[in-house]
C-alpha cells in the first residue's frame, strides 16, 4: 500500500488544475481514520490515472523530424469533399444549466423560467412524482438541465437527498424517471477538547459539527445533568462518521461511533455496536447498555385501580381525562424513581398534593403525586438514581383514598406509562459480547493512532493555520492513512 507521502508526490508530480489538488487535499484532511485513508487513497490514485491520461502528451525524439502531414495529399480534391468533412463533423455537445429554485415557485414554474415548452415540463413533472416527493422541495432546491443544440431537454436532475438524486431523461419521443444514487466515500473524524463554559459552546469551538454536538447530547442524557453536572475542565471526545460526496465536494455527518465525557468524578463512555440480530445501541466498555429504561411500576404493588384515559373522577363526579396510572399504595408505601435523573419539583402542586418530577433526558419526564413525605435528600435540582426511594405514597391533593399517581411525559405531553414503547438497558452476552469487545478495541487502536499521529506533529511543530493547498494538507496530515 503507498504511504502517505507518496500519494502526494505522485500527485503534486502532475499538472493538475488548482481547484481539483484544492478538492483532493479537502479529501486527504476529512479522514482520520486507517479504512477511511484507505478509501481515500484508491480515489486519488483513481484521479491520478485519468489525469496522467488525460495531460501526457505524445514523447518525441530528440533527433527525430516532427511528423507533420502533407497538407497538398490531405486537401479534399473537390467541394463535394468539404461537404463530407462538414457531415462527419461531430454534433455540437450537450448544454448544461444549473437553476434554483425560488421563493413560493414550483418545479413547474422553473422549468418555464427555463424557456422548457409548457406540455413538456408538464410531462417531465409527472414522470418525477413517481421517484420524488415534489411536495417537499423547498427554496434553493438545485436542477440541473441538460439540453441539445435544438434547445429540447435530454436531462433533469435534482438531488433531493445527500446520496441520491432524481432523474427524469428522453427516451425517444417520452421521457423516464428513476433515482440514481450518489457516490460517497465513507470518511471518519476525531474531535477532542475541553469544556471552558457549557458542553455545546466548548464542542463547537472544537469544531464539532452542529448535528453531531445534538446527537451527542441526546445519546448522554440519559446519564448526565447537563445543566448542573458540567463543570469546566471536564473533557469530552468524540469519534465520528462522515460521508463525502466527490462529485459535489461537500460532506455530510454520520453515526456516532465512540463518545466519552470526562467529569469531574467519572468517566463515561458510549460505543455504537450492531449485534447478531441487527440491532443497533450504545454500549459501555463493559458491554452495558447507555439507554436507561424507565420503569413502568415505581413501586413494589403493581395493582392498577384507575388506568390511563378518560373515566369519572372520583371526588368531582364527572367524566374528565386521567393523564396517568394510579396505582394501589398504603400510606407511607415507598415510591421508586423511574429512572436516573434529575429532580426539577419536589413540592405541593395544586390538586396534586406532594408532587415530584424528574427529568431523565431531553425528552421523557416522571411524575409521581399525592406522596406523604419526600425521600431524603430529595429537593429541587438533587440528582437520583432508577429504584432509588423518593417518596412515600400517601393521600395528599384531590383523592379519595391513599395511591399513588404516575405519569411519564414524552417531549411535555403525557403518555400512557403502561403502553409506551421504552427504550430498554440490556447487557450484551455471549457472541455479542466478544464480538463488541474485538470491534472496541480496533476502535481504540484506530484512536490512539490519530492521538499520536497529532501528537507527533504537534511536537515537529508542524500545525500552523488551515491548511489551503494540497502540499500543507499533505504536511498536518501526512501520518494519517
Amino acid at each position: 500500500m503507498f504511504r502517505f507521502h507518496e500519494i502526494r508526490d505522485r500527485i503534486l508530480a502532475i499538472r493538475l488544475p488548482a481547484d481539483t489538488k484544492a478538492r483532493i487535499g479537502h479529501l486527504i484532511r476529512a479522514s482520520e481514520s486507517p479504512l477511511g485513508f484507505t478509501a481515500i487513497a484508491g480515489f486519488g490514485l483513481a484521479v491520478l490515472m485519468v489525469g496522467h491520461l488525460l495531460l501526457r502528451t505524445p514523447d518525441t525524439a530528440p533527433d527525430e523530424e516532427p511528423n507533420v502531414p502533407d497538407v497538398a495529399t490531405q486537401m479534399p480534391p473537390s467541394v463535394e469533399g468539404y461537404a463530407q468533412v462538414e457531415e462527419d463533423a461531430p454534433p455540437p455537445a450537450p448544454t448544461e444549466k444549473q437553476y434554483s429554485l425560488k421563493r413560493n415557485e414550483t418545479l413547474i414554474g422553473l422549468l418555464q423560467r427555463a424557456d422548457i415548452p409548457s406540455v413538456t415540463a408538464h410531462r417531465m413533472v409527472a414522470n418525477l412524482r413517481d421517484v420524488t416527493n415534489l411536495r417537499k422541495l423547498q427554496r434553493g432546491q438545485e436542477v440541473r438541465i441538460t439540453t441539445d443544440a435544438d434547445g429540447n431537454v435530454e436531462e433533469l436532475r435534482m438531488r433531493d437527498s445527500f446520496d441520491a438524486e432524481a432523474v427524469v431523461y428522453a427516451k425517444g419521443d417520452s421521457f423516464k424517471a428513476e433515482r440514481q444514487d450518489i457516490t460517497t466515500i465513507s470518511l471518519t473524524h476525531l474531535v477532542e477538547g475541553e469544556i471552558t463554559d457549557s458542553l455545546y459552546l466548548s464542542a463547537q469551538r472544537a469544531g464539532l459539527p452542529t448535528k453531531v454536538i445534538v446527537d451527542l447530547i441526546r445519546l448522554m442524557s440519559f446519564d448526565v445533568d447537563f445543566e448542573r453536572e458540567i463543570r469546566t475542565g471536564d473533557t469530552f471526545q468524540v469519534y465520528f462518521e462522515r460521508q463525502y460526496a466527490p462529485d459535489f465536494g461537500d460532506m455530510q455527518e454520520g453515526q456516532l461511533l465512540q463518545v466519552k465525557l470526562g467529569l469531574r468524578k467519572r468517566m463515561l463512555e458510549a460505543n455504537y455496536f450492531i449485534d447478531a440480530a441487527g440491532d443497533a445501541d450504545y454500549f459501555d466498555g463493559e458491554g452495558k447498555s447507555t439507554r436507561k429504561a424507565l420503569m413502568k411500576t415505581p413501586l413494589d404493588v403493581t395493582v392498577v385501580t384507575s388506568n390511563y384515559g378518560r373515566r369519572k373522577h372520583p371526588v368531582l363526579g364527572y367524566t374528565r381525562m386521567h393523564k396517568g396510572v394510579d396505582f394501589r399504595a398504603r400510606t407511607g408505601t415507598p415510591i421508586m424513581a423511574a429512572g436516573d435523573g434529575v429532580v426539577e419539583r419536589a413540592s405541593r402542586y395544586g390538586s396534586y398534593g406532594n408532587y415530584i418530577r424528574i427529568r431523565h433526558n431531553g425528552t421523557y419526564k416522571t411524575a409521581y403525586a399525592h406522596l406523604s413525605r419526600y425521600g431524603k435528600g430529595i429537593k429541587s435540582g438533587a440528582r437520583v438514581k432508577q429504584g432509588q426511594v423518593i417518596g412515600y405514597a400517601g393521600a395528599t391533593g384531590r383523592v379519595s383514598a391513599a395511591h399513588l399517581h404516575y405519569e411519564v411525559m414524552m417531549n411535555d405531553k403525557q403518555v400512557n406509562p403502561l403502553t409506551l414503547d421504552l427504550p430498554t438497558g440490556r447487557e450484551l452476552r455471549g457472541t455479542d459480547l466478544e464480538v463488541f469487545a474485538s470491534q472496541r478495541t480496533q476502535l481504540l487502536a484506530d484512536i490512539l493512532q490519530i492521538q499520536t499521529q497529532r501528537s507527533y506533529i504537534m511536537q515537529a511543530g508542524a500545525l500552523g493555520p488551515a491548511p489551503n493547498t494540497l502540499d500543507d494538507a499533505a504536511q498536518v496530515q501526512g501520518t494519517d492513512r
